[in-house]
């Protein structure tokens, strides 16, 4: 960049918001508008609240088990992340894309809840750890769904064998009709 072009930027600044003081570090100005739309998440990740919160909940218990966190904080942490679900459940809570994400939306209110030790949920875990742990546990969640769904059409498909047990039908092989067979 010559030096001309640095004299004139410097006269003429492009407007750009403060950096984000959650991963902003040593930047003066945050990303351009475009790449904060492009960068916000909460619309697709705000269905992992219950997930992020749980996750959140057992690393704060092992902080709290390993001696890390008092047993004081702790509490406030846990009694912090129930309000917060309760507020997502009830649909109260008021999910804000300038953060992003559902980590950083969470974050933020439990930091209005309960002030500075909510800064101490995040040792001894990275954001790529806790996004791991978030998809897993969604994961998991969504196949228990599906594994009781189809428990439950078990369950009636067999009730329907047995009412209907004597109903002869025609079997099919290839497409084409076969032996009669019950339905039962």
């Amino acid at each position: 960049m010559s030096s001309k072009s640095s004299s004139k930027d410097a006269q003429n600044p492009v407007p750009r918001p403060a950096a984000n003081a959650l991963w902003g570090g040593r930047f003066a100005a945050g990303p351009a508008d475009i790449m904060s739309r492009i960068n916000a998440s909460i619309k697709f990740d705000q269905r992992l609240f219950a997930q992020d919160i749980a996750g959140s909940r057992a690393h704060c218990e092992m902080l709290v088990a390993q001696g890390i966190v008092s047993a004081e904080d702790g509490a406030q942490i846990c009694s912090g992340l129930d309000t917060i679900l309760a507020e997502i459940n009830a649909g109260e809570f008021q999910f804000s894309e300038a953060l992003e994400d559902i980590h950083m939306n969470i974050e933020a209110r439990l930091t209005e809840l309960i002030g500075p030790a909510a800064g101490r949920l995040h040792t001894a875990r990275s954001r790529n750890d806790q996004v791991a742990t978030d998809f897993k546990l969604w994961t998991r969640d969504a196949i228990d769904a599906v594994i009781g769904q189809l428990a439950a059409l078990r369950d009636i498909l067999l009730d329907r064998a047995e009412e209907a047990a004597d109903a002869v039908m025609p079997g099919f092989t290839h497409l084409q009709s076969a032996q009669p067979v019950t339905f039962g």
